[in-house]
């Protein structure tokens, strides 16, 4: 009895001690703790976007279309996106009654990157991507605007055929973003 006892109280000295070093933090400590947090997670999406543009494996998601009529209509950025695979691009507009010639309620078109140029302003500036592609519909030009951290992001897509389109949303990398490919309809 003696033994266990001992062996008790041998235990809970340690469990003693250990409570005294879980004492909540102080309103200064959670913001200095809450600030470090987002400064990380703002260099892994600094990180993550120059990356993806180095590497040419993005999509600009869009939550906002604009036609040439300047109408602003709010979308499904899963559908509604700019991508870039490497060599090709693709640009998708849908709408989600999913009636269209895609599958996805609008139109997809797959195009091989004829010249692609990457600039930035500053160290930490906004990047400016202009790209040229071939499609069976024609030549497209792709002129993107993207933050450095990919959280506001803009590109005007404009045909041989007149046509002009601004896809307003966020870069991402193309790996593990959620998008939906269409049938490529040109």
């Amino acid at each position: 009895m003696k033994i266990m006892a001992i062996l008790a109280i041998a235990l809970l000295i340690p469990l003693a001690g250990m409570a005294q070093y879980d004492e909540p933090l102080t309103k200064e400590e959670k913001k200095a703790l809450k600030k470090q947090e987002k400064e990380q997670f703002e260099k892994m999406l600094i990180a993550n976007t120059s990356e993806s543009i180095k590497a040419r494996y993005f999509v600009l998601k869009a939550d906002q279309l604009r036609g040439r009529g300047g109408d602003l209509i709010n979308v499904n950025s899963t559908i509604n996106f700019v991508a870039v695979e490497g060599e090709e691009a693709y640009v998708q507009m849908g709408s989600e009654s999913g009636l269209g010639y895609n599958g996805v309620g609008g139109i997809t078109v797959k195009g091989k990157i004829t010249s692609f140029k990457v600039t930035q302003e500053g160290k930490h500036g906004t990047y400016n991507i202009v790209m040229n592609t071939l499609s069976s519909s024609g030549n497209l030009t792709i002129m993107m605007n993207v933050n450095v951290t990919g959280e506001t992001a803009s590109a005007v897509v404009s045909s041989t055929w007149g046509g002009r389109v601004e896809f307003n949303g966020y870069l991402a990398p193309l790996q593990g973003s959620k998008i939906h490919k269409g049938s490529e309809t040109f």
